[in-house]
């Protein structure tokens, strides 16, 4: 550091060496010191500007997230009306489908029934056509075995009632009453009875 005197005492010249050294080592922490000082104001205006830009990133950070937020609830939005309009078309394309297929159906059952019915009608009006054929048929046949039975019953009775003229007592041209409703009686016994025979048939003579 300084000048040492060799002598005990100090003189002058090494205490002036002392104090120059004094003043050069203050002058060196003086500007050391306003060094640091400054680095010091240059660090919290560093500082302070970082801080500042954090606080406005922050704050664009947390408009582009509003932003980003509101624009995906708008996408959310558009999304479901165009799946909503989506559904609905095709609900809509769904129940045509189904109505067409279901007037199909019911055209197919309606001409189902149709011919049923049709078949049907045909059926009975062709069992009546044979049930009035066949009461024709058996009606005539009556009529035919209850004039067969009719005629010979009726023959003989006159044959039987013409001696009783000749002796002299004529039949009347009108005969009396009882005898007509007698004759009326037989003859319906007869009609309902076609395969009966008569006791006054030749059999029963």
């Amino acid at each position: 550091m300084g000048h040492c005197c060799c002598k005990p005492y100090n003189c002058l010249q090494c205490l002036d060496h002392t104090n120059e050294s004094a003043l050069v080592k203050e002058k060196e922490l003086s500007i050391e010191l306003a060094n640091i000082r400054d680095e010091v104001a240059f660090n919290t205006a560093k500082c302070e500007k970082l801080q500042k830009e954090k606080e406005a990133l922050e704050l664009r950070l947390e408009e582009e997230l509003r932003r980003l937020g509101w624009q995906q609830q708008a996408e959310l939005q558009e999304l479901r009306e165009r799946l909503q309009r989506q559904f609905q078309a095709e609900s809509a394309r769904l129940q045509e489908e189904h109505h067409g297929q279901l007037l199909r159906v019911r055209c197919q059952h309606q001409e189902q029934v149709e011919d049923i019915t049709a078949s049907h009608e045909a059926a009975l009006l062709e069992m009546e056509n044979n049930h009035t054929v066949a009461i024709t048929i058996l009606q005539d046949d009556h009529d035919h075995k209850v004039q067969d039975c009719a005629g010979p019953v009726s023959a003989p009775g006159r044959r039987h009632e013409e001696p009783a003229a000749g002796v002299g007592d004529e039949e009347p041209a009108n005969p009396p009453a009882g005898k007509e409703d007698h004759r009326a009686r037989k003859a319906g016994r007869k009609e309902h009875y076609p395969g009966r025979k008569d006791s006054g048939s030749p059999a029963a003579e």
